[in-house]
């Protein structure tokens, strides 16, 4: 019984090895999470300003509009 838990224990501890990350992998990975972060904070950033340009191409819009519309309303209706 003893040779069977021992035996146990070797293989859990190879799978374990297996399975465990080591420093350098972690590393890596760390490495490669901060590289997609700056990617999505970059795309973040280009859609906030494609947003902004939008809103401000709209106000403008909508201010021409209306005033074109109070000027011919009231051309026609004095």
């Amino acid at each position: 019984m003893d040779a069977d838990v021992a035996e146990r224990c070797k293989q859990l501890s190879e799978e374990m090895h297996n399975t465990f990350a080591t420093k350098v992998e972690l590393m890596a990975f760390r490495e490669a999470v901060a590289v997609q972060f700056g990617d999505v904070r970059v795309q973040i950033a280009r859609l906030e300003a494609t947003l902004i340009k939008w809103f401000v191409a709209t106000a403008v819009t909508l201010t021409g509009l209306t005033a074109s519309l109070a000027f011919a309303l009231g051309r026609y209706l004095h």
